[in-house]
């Protein structure tokens, strides 16, 4: 059996409160039952879109920008007078 949804149809279940929820309580369900399968699924999903690579090179971006606006904060004087 094959289900298929568009992505207008996924925005419109997010998007709306009680769809929403509908949609929780139908993964709570799963994840009751037996969870092995459905995290098996979403392992394959960030693996294939390599998803949790261009997280981690985001919040790792983020992080150096601002460790590099906090340097510049701090030596802010000391650029000021070199120019």
């Amino acid at each position: 059996m094959a289900i298929t949804i568009d992505k207008a149809t996924i925005k419109e279940l997010m998007n709306d409160p009680e769809n929403k929820e509908t949609v929780k309580a139908f993964f709570k369900e799963i994840l009751l039952e037996d969870p092995i399968p459905l995290i098996n699924i979403i392992k394959e999903i960030i693996m294939d879109a390599d998803l949790l690579r261009e997280v981690l090179e985001e919040k790792r971006r983020k992080t150096i920008e601002a460790m590099i606006e906090e340097d510049f904060d701090k030596y802010d004087e000391v650029f000021k007078a070199l120019a």
